[in-house]
């Protein structure tokens, strides 16, 4: 009898199309499929002479504060205090080492003609000014902070029209992704409910791995060993994590002896990463919430940034993904998500109405991190009837947000990928996990 391939195994075999090198896109393209540039509804672009005044664009504020903020005054997103030269110096040095392959990207990602390497060398020039012209005088563009050098970076990129610089990348390894979830879901559904719960806990944190902007990452795909790495993460994770509320969590989640537990009316689930970070690690841990009768709704970018996933990608991948589910496809239909259920909706045939809905909302915001104080409208009325709050991944959770309070529950979910910023925020290494839980203060 023929053993059974686990789906780690399969997508273990698809590790070679994810650490290929990185595939040349036609030329002419726009780096965005043929897709229109997203924007916040009725949001055109604007130049921003307020923050960072680069003459590069942002979006259309049509933006307010996120509502679930505990005190707006007194909210600071940036967590690395860039006021410290010693710590300017560093992430400036981290920043420009990543350069050279972040222009390769980029360059790739218009097909490679002579037009992409004069903007790709363009791109470098002007970024490079930016960060030296920072470097002698920090507060020329305002109050810095890591979240703004990296929104920065991003900005550059777009002004020298690199609209999506890994979008095959991203393509790629969500092909990857969705091929194995299946397979991850039926694996999740022989559990017990208590350790089904850990397992999706640690599969967010291990897939957070796949992150084209972490430096560290990057090595790792071009040794080709960042598949290994995240079989070993998921296969020996071992407890306690650095930041370790698990077991809180745990307990608000199932309840305990004395106190049975009561399911949230609606999760909003800040997601990070394309690929296995998004397919293996937060979808699955939106449709255990959707189980227990959740709302869920998956906040993504509204403008590529890296690697990470935008709001406009997500409809097609949670489509992709419910064909497999009915958990997923009911709450996708119920949500809005899938074009035969807005169709059916019409004549007032539309099944499965009571499924509790999976929504996708923009964020307003086109950077690896976040600044809460300017939200998309859609996402500040999406998070009037939230009362839990997860932030996944280093920017939107370690990088920015990790001192945030929050008027309702908040989980922070993120492996650390730099070893700098573990000593000093977790007093930790390389790789570890931080998984801390917030209960209403």
């Amino acid at each position: 009898m023929r053993r059974q391939i686990s789906w780690m195994e399969k997508f273990v075999q698809k590790g070679t199309e994810i650490t290929a090198p990185v595939p040349m896109a036609p030329p002419g393209t726009t780096g965005l499929g043929g897709f229109e540039v997203p924007s916040s509804k009725g949001g055109t672009l604007r130049s921003d002479a307020s923050a960072l005044n680069v003459g590069v664009l942002h979006l259309e504020p049509t933006l307010e504060v996120f509502p679930l903020l505990a005190d707006p005054k007194m909210y600071e997103p940036n967590t690395i205090d860039l006021s410290d030269h010693n710590e300017l110096e560093y992430w400036f040095t981290v920043l420009s080492e990543h350069l050279s392959d972040l222009v390769d990207k980029a360059v790739a990602s218009e097909g490679g003609t002579d037009d992409a390497k004069r903007r790709g060398d363009a791109f470098a020039h002007a970024f490079s000014a930016h960060l030296a012209r920072l470097m002698e005088e920090p507060a020329a563009y305002g109050k810095l902070g890591l979240a703004n050098l990296l929104e920065l970076r991003e900005e550059c990129l777009r002004e020298f029209q690199f609209v999506d610089v890994y979008r095959s990348i991203k393509q790629r390894e969500n092909e990857a992704s969705l091929a194995v979830l299946p397979d991850l879901l039926a694996e999740l559904d022989s559990m017990t409910e208590e350790t089904r719960l850990l397992t999706l806990i640690e599969g967010a944190l291990a897939a957070n791995i796949f992150d084209w902007g972490s430096r560290a990452c990057v090595e790792l795909y071009h040794k080709g060993t960042i598949i290994e790495i995240y079989r070993m993460s998921r296969n020996k994770m071992q407890r306690p994590w650095q930041v370790d509320d698990f077991d809180v969590f745990k307990e608000r989640m199932l309840g305990s002896e004395e106190k049975k537990p009561h399911p949230h009316k609606r999760a909003l689930l800040f997601v990070d990463n394309s690929g296995a970070d998004v397919v293996l690690g937060m979808l699955p841990l939106a449709r255990e919430l959707l189980r227990r009768g959740t709302e869920v709704v998956l906040v993504a970018n509204s403008l590529p940034a890296l690697n990470d996933v935008t709001a406009m990608e997500l409809p097609d991948i949670v489509a992709e993904a419910a064909k497999h589910c009915d958990i997923l496809r009911k709450a996708a239909e119920a949500g809005g998500l899938l074009v035969d259920a807005m169709i059916n909706t019409s004549d007032g045939s539309k099944e499965n109405s009571s499924s509790v809905p999976l929504m996708v909302v923009e964020n307003g915001c086109g950077s690896p991190c976040i600044d809460l104080r300017q939200v998309s409208s859609e996402l500040a009325a999406a998070a009037k009837d939230a009362d839990l709050i997860i932030l996944e991944g280093m920017g939107r959770a370690l990088h920015t947000n990790f001192n945030a309070r929050f008027k309702c529950e908040a989980l922070k979910l993120a492996m650390v990928k730099n070893q700098r910023l573990a000593e000093k925020l977790i007093k930790g290494n390389i790789y570890d996990c931080v998984c801390r839980y917030e209960p209403v203060s």
